[in-house]
């Protein structure tokens, strides 16, 4: 496979973070290197994204900074589309993105003040110039998905595409597992639940009484992104919240703090801030019950006992998931678990709650866990079992295993041939100019040796 896709937009994972930090200390000669229409790509461009492929653990060389303009170029090119079809970004999705890359990245560095210091740069900076790279990046890929909306691959397609291939050419998958699992939120958790609501309604007075809801969202609030600011989050339109926290949001006055209202994500109190048009700005304190250490342990005997009838073949597994799982992304389905992103239901390691992998990890192929303690996927504290069905050893591309990833690869291919020939058509109708340093490259797309200037 090609180590640099065609339509690479600026990536916005930790590694780019990191490159930023460090890029934001270098000392660069700066400098325009190409011109795409109105927009200038600056040798400070280049540096930074090969300093974010170094910080993702990437191998790099001088000759790797001729791709990375091609791509900067084709992304250039992608947005002066989005002008001329007049793109608009949606900034309540923008909005939420960056809230949770931000969130993300303060978990990594451990606080707000150190993601502050490793980057040099103020959380407000941070957020500023994330929205701007990921608005473009929205607009850009809206372009691109446009442009390719329309191929379609045949399961004969498929199978030509694959026979085509050399079998050293295909890509390797990693390990990966089909897991099934049982999952139990906390038994006789009341307590809990009633501890968490006394905690809020004595926020709530406290903040009736004149105490500022900003600042105790900072000192208590579990929603980290949001606690940072006071518990403000930005302008967002009604469907960027769950239903029963928009139901609430959305009925309150300005500066009205609501009673407590219980969401997947936990207990929340929410006052308005502001509203603009259908979108509204709004505070939250979010608090998740405590549960002892006897609720889990009651919980584990109870998922216990649901095993031990699995295994005495009293009940299949994906019986027991569909009667007892709290679960309901997977108890109607067997229990499959299934990746939040994809929806494949062949998991990597890296797509796992780290606590699930460490338990899977000792399990044979048709074995279950023992009762165990961890994470439901918006973090919440929740028993589960998992049975491993099976395990699916790193091994190349093949239409047996893996017709999906074969699949996506040939309709990736067809989306690449359609790009190409939309960026040749647009090369040629767009003003450009590249500086003549970069004479010698070997770009994917020889039209651009044309634009070469002093």
């Amino acid at each position: 496979m090609c180590k640099f896709q065609p339509v690479l937009l600026r990536t916005l994972a930790i590694g780019w973070l990191l490159a930023l930090a460090s890029f934001a200390h270098a000392q660069l000669v700066d400098g325009t290197v190409a011109t795409v229409g109105t927009r200038m790509i600056l040798r400070s461009d280049l540096e930074m994204e090969l300093l974010r492929m170094k910080m993702q653990g990437n191998t790099t060389t001088a000759a790797d900074i001729c791709p990375v303009l091609e791509n900067l170029l084709i992304h250039d090119l992608l947005l002066d589309q989005a002008d001329l079809d007049s793109v608009t970004t949606d900034l309540g999705r923008v909005n939420q993105e960056v809230d949770q890359r931000i969130s993300y990245f303060i978990m990594q560095t451990g606080s707000e003040a150190e993601l502050e210091r490793q980057y040099g740069r103020s959380i407000r900076d941070i957020k500023r110039e994330m929205r701007e790279l990921i608005g473009e990046q929205q607009r850009a890929e809206h372009v691109r998905s446009q442009l390719v909306k329309g191929v379609k691959i045949t399961p004969s397609a498929v199978e030509g595409f694959y026979r085509k291939q050399v079998p050293d050419s295909l890509p390797t998958v990693p390990e990966r597992y089909v897991l099934r699992q049982i999952v139990l939120n906390p038994i006789s958790s009341a307590d809990a639940e009633y501890a968490v609501k006394e905690r809020l309604i004595g926020l709530r007075e406290r903040i009736l009484k004149g105490e500022r809801f900003s600042t105790l969202a900072m000192a208590y609030s579990e929603d980290r992104s949001s606690a940072a600011k006071g518990g403000e989050m930005d302008y967002l339109p009604r469907e960027s919240f769950v239903k029963a926290f928009a139901d609430v949001a959305f009925s309150l006055q300005d500066g009205q703090v609501s009673q407590i209202v219980k969401t997947e994500y936990g207990y929340h109190i929410i006052q308005m801030v502001g509203r603009k048009g259908n979108m509204a700005k709004v505070r939250h304190i979010l608090l998740k019950p405590n549960y002892t250490s006897d609720v889990i342990a009651t919980t584990v005997a109870r998922l216990d006992s649901v095993r031990t009838e699995i295994l005495n073949d009293s009940i299949t597994f994906e019986d027991a998931a569909a009667v007892y799982s709290d679960d309901k992304d997977t108890r109607l389905n067997g229990g499959l678990m299934t990746d939040q992103q994809s929806g494949a239901a062949k998991l990597q390691k890296e797509t796992m709650v780290p606590v699930d992998y460490y338990e899977v990890r000792k399990l044979k192929d048709g074995q279950i866990t023992q009762a165990f303690e961890s994470r439901d996927r918006l973090g919440n504290v929740v028993v589960k079992i998992i049975k491993l069905e099976r395990t699916i050893p790193s091994h190349r591309v093949n239409l047996t295993e893996d017709y999906a990833d074969v699949q996506q690869l040939a309709k990736r291919q067809e989306e690449q041939k359609l790009m190409a020939r939309w960026i040749q058509r647009k090369q040629q109708s767009i003003y450009m100019r590249i500086d003549k340093k970069f004479a010698d490259c070997k770009f994917q797309y020889p039209y651009w040796k044309e634009k070469m200037a002093e």
